[in-house]
């Protein structure tokens, strides 16, 4: 009997075994070490929307300096009204008393003074 290799006799089969062990391995470095895309995808969408919050946060903060300026603004106008505010207000009081005095002394004179005030007064 004459016997052959095992493998010179069953080449065919060996060969298609061989082809489908190499696309396995193709298969499986293609699927353990190419890059996921979808990851660096997912990774370049958060990155922009991180870029997105950031630039929002720098249009907030500048929105605040100015709101808080126009707050110190506003403040020292205040301030400055409350002075005249303050000023008028003793002025107001000083020509009340004053009036005051002249009013209780108006208040004091009789009749007849009040009458003898107006002729003189009108008599010219």
């Amino acid at each position: 009997m004459d016997k052959q290799p095992i493998i010179i006799k069953n080449s065919r089969s060996n060969i298609v075994s061989l082809i489908i062990l190499i696309i396995v391995l193709v298969l499986a470095y293609l699927h353990f070490f190419k890059e996921d895309t979808s990851f660096a995808e997912r990774e370049e969408i958060l990155q922009t929307q991180i870029d997105s919050l950031n630039n929002k946060v720098t249009e907030y903060k500048f929105e605040r300096d100015s709101l808080d300026n126009n707050i110190h603004t506003l403040n020292d106008t205040l301030h400055s009204l409350q002075t005249v505010i303050d000023t008028k207000s003793d002025q107001i009081s000083k020509l009340k008393k004053k009036y005051a005095k002249k009013v209780e002394h108006i208040n004091n004179y009789t009749v007849t003074d009040i009458n003898k005030y107006l002729t003189n007064r009108y008599k010219k």
